[in-house]
């Protein structure tokens, strides 16, 4: 690199690459930003712990096709990461290293050779099944609610669908498990490893409740499940063979009328259904992962590259928040002396990694 450039060229770079190219140029989502975030602060810290190099020392010299090499076999096979996952981080670091190189000819063979990295193979993670609103609302009606089975099937895939519940959590849910705060309530699920969370039911999901309530459980008591089947005259708990069922013969005859419609609809896919329009509507991906009960942000990411149409045409929502050194155009307006050498943080805050 040339002698005149700044001592903070690299970071200025990274910078203008998060919130200038991502945000306003190529005008990504915040979700879809994120992400990119979340791939570079990951190899931040893998330099850091595993190279000994604090993100004050970092330069384009940490980014040879050894190390980056090193980074993906480490999430591989240390880090037990999915082939989808190391390939996102990779992909992320070669968009950050391509604009790079676009900005300063100097950089090119710093990308060109960690560009020969080839992608890797190995077992993928399914296809994220979801249904689209309008299939949401197709299946939503499906049910025959003239009789109390239909509508009992039919509250319990809007519940599936608003609480995003895992079949097990929504199976062992119990009437004590609605909690009541004035005019609103909270569905409380208890999640794997014990772990407990509490999501908010919308407003217009409330009269479709009481609803259910005032039918099924009209003298019901806090101990009693929420969903039930009736054997011998007595309310037992439902089995996931018995949602498996209806849901499969509400979309086999979906299916006969509309041929996209997907035939192996299960209760997981309400919950993969619920992610996505999280998603989609620039919801955090942190929040997504609370809202899901995820144990760690790996898990949610998928919502953020399984939607191939909203990564190629990157939704119009972005994140507004800028960094306190540039303005809403990207323009810096202020200069950061050399009192940020050795201070890891403040770079890290710079770059907009924090």
């Amino acid at each position: 690199m040339k002698n005149n450039k700044s001592e903070l060229y690299f970071y200025e770079l990274l910078r203008d690459f998060l919130y200038k190219y991502l945000v306003i140029q190529r005008k990504f989502s915040s979700a879809t930003v994120q992400t990119y975030k979340t791939s570079l602060n990951q190899y931040r810290l893998y330099l850091k712990e595993q190279k000994g190099i604090t993100f004050d020392k970092v330069q384009f010299s940490c980014f040879t096709k050894e190390i980056i090499y090193d980074f993906c076999i480490w999430l591989r096979d240390d880090q037990k990461k999915s082939v989808n996952t190391v390939n996102l981080r990779l992909s992320a670091i070669m968009a950050f290293l391509r604009y790079c190189s676009e900005e300063d000819v100097s950089l090119s063979e710093v990308y060109l050779n960690a560009k020969t990295i080839r992608r890797f193979k190995g077992k993928t993670d399914p296809k994220l099944e979801y249904l689209t609103s309008k299939q949401l609302e197709a299946i939503f009606a499906a049910p025959n609610t003239s009789i109390p089975k239909g509508r009992r099937n039919q509250y319990f895939m809007i519940h599936a669908y608003e609480t995003g519940g895992r079949i097990e959590e929504l199976l062992n849910m119990k009437l004590c498990d609605i909690i009541r705060n004035g005019d609103t309530i909270q569905i409380r699920l208890h999640g794997k490893g014990n772990k407990t969370r509490y999501n908010p039911l919308p407003n217009e999901v409330v009269p479709h409740l009481e609803a259910y309530l005032n039918e099924f459980h009209p003298n019901g008591s806090n101990a009693d499940y929420l969903f039930f089947t009736v054997h011998d005259n007595r309310h037992t708990q439902m089995k996931p063979r018995t949602v498996n069922a209806f849901l499969a013969g509400y979309a086999v005859k979906l299916h006969e009328s509309d041929a996209a419609f997907p035939t192996d609809v299960h209760c997981h896919v309400f919950r993969h259904s619920m992610g996505m329009a999280m998603h989609k509507a620039g919801i955090p991906i942190s929040y997504i992962k609370d809202f899901l009960g995820h144990s760690s942000l790996d898990s949610t990411a998928i919502y953020a590259h399984a939607d191939n149409e909203s990564m190629a045409q990157a939704l119009k929502s972005v994140d507004q928040e800028a960094l306190p050194i540039i303005d809403n155009e990207g323009n810096i307006i202020s200069t950061p002396q050399k009192r940020w050498k050795g201070k890891e943080e403040y770079l890290i805050t710079l770059c907009g990694l924090s």
